[in-house]
């Protein structure tokens, strides 16, 4: 029984240096959801499509990975637990574990540039939380869907919109908007104001720009409300609302969403779909300098994706572009 003790005391005494110990990529990698295998499992792959290799091998729908700013680590959402929640794991797929004690609906989560702290929604509730990564701390921002934490550390871009449920059970978007909120004064504000049918930010690694979906198209100028779904296009403005450009074009019969920036800012990835339902989702990767998009993946259906490189990966003191602004635990209130 003695020694019993003293194992299991030096597993607990030990048990948080995993973390600590486990291993980001030598090289870029690429992170994303893949259905290629019967249900939905965590994949890794070089920036060129190369290497797919698949992390998680759960039963479970494990979907929504993104990357710790070190590396590390992969902040995900899975069902494995009963119900839809987050989970971290080491970037090799290993040391899995529950972020929160309680699960009770978690979903589509961002880290704060640090590492210390997440931000996700709960979608039942339509509301934005943040926590600190241990899962302590939790606390309601604002109402909304899909943050994504400047890499400055001072804002989150979010989905807002009334969230209505329609008689037949399903949910409808009103007047979808991106707003930011600053995470000090919690003032909020609209990306580009009076624009509708936005979503799914993705900020620039130096907070500088904002790449989006937007379903519609805008002509000399002009939002046309009244187009249809096959306008989804991916966009990019400066963050003072200035410099509105379309960079990804959808095609006659594919849509284009979910835009996510490689760690230089030069590139794009971002996700294809048939505008009928038919057929699977795949990811391109599109050069903002010119040139054709080049797609990565082509087995089953793949989308959600993250970029990490070593090159650019989190050290112990702020990059440059940050020594402007506060670094360290921002303080949220309910």
């Amino acid at each position: 029984m003695k020694l019993l003790c003293y194992v299991l005391g030096i597993f607990l005494i030990f048990a948080p240096l995993s973390a600590v110990l486990a291993k980001a990529p030598e090289t870029a990698k690429i992170v994303f959801r893949s259905g290629r295998d019967g249900n939905f499992e965590i994949y890794i792959m070089n920036p060129d499509g190369s290497d797919q290799i698949n992390l998680t091998q759960h039963r479970a729908q494990d979907i929504a990975p993104v990357w710790s700013p070190t590396g590390k680590q992969i902040l995900f959402q899975s069902d494995r637990g009963g119900i839809m929640d987050l989970y971290l794991m080491d970037a090799d797929g290993t040391n899995v574990r529950q972020v929160f004690k309680k699960l009770i609906g978690r979903e589509f989560p961002t880290w704060s540039p640090d590492g210390k702290a997440l931000a996700y929604h709960r979608f039942h509730t339509f509301s934005i939380y943040t926590a600190s990564i241990d899962g302590k701390d939790e606390k309601k921002l604002t109402d909304g869907l899909w943050p994504a934490w400047s890499p400055n550390g001072s804002e989150i871009a979010f989905m807002a919109s009334k969230f209505v449920w329609a008689d037949n059970g399903n949910l409808q978007f009103p007047d979808v908007r991106i707003e930011i909120i600053n995470l000090q004064t919690h003032v909020k504000e609209e990306l580009l104001p009076g624009s509708l049918l936005m979503y799914r930010p993705a900020w620039a690694p130096d907070s500088a720009q904002i790449a989006f979906t937007w379903n519609g198209r805008q002509e000399n100028g002009f939002f046309d409300r009244n187009r249809r779904v096959h306008t989804i296009d991916i966009h990019v403005v400066n963050r003072n609302g200035s410099g509105l450009r379309r960079i990804i074009e959808s095609g006659e019969d594919t849509g284009v969403s979910n835009p996510t920036w490689s760690p230089r800012g030069n590139e794009l990835i971002y996700t294809t779909y048939n505008h009928e339902g038919r057929g699977s989702r795949q990811i391109f990767k599109a050069n903002l300098d010119g040139g054709d998009p080049e797609q990565l993946t082509r087995r089953g259906d793949n989308f959600r994706a993250d970029w990490f490189d070593p090159a650019f990966a989190l050290p112990v003191s702020p990059q440059p572009f940050l020594l402007t602004t506060t670094w360290g635990k921002l303080k949220t209130q309910d």
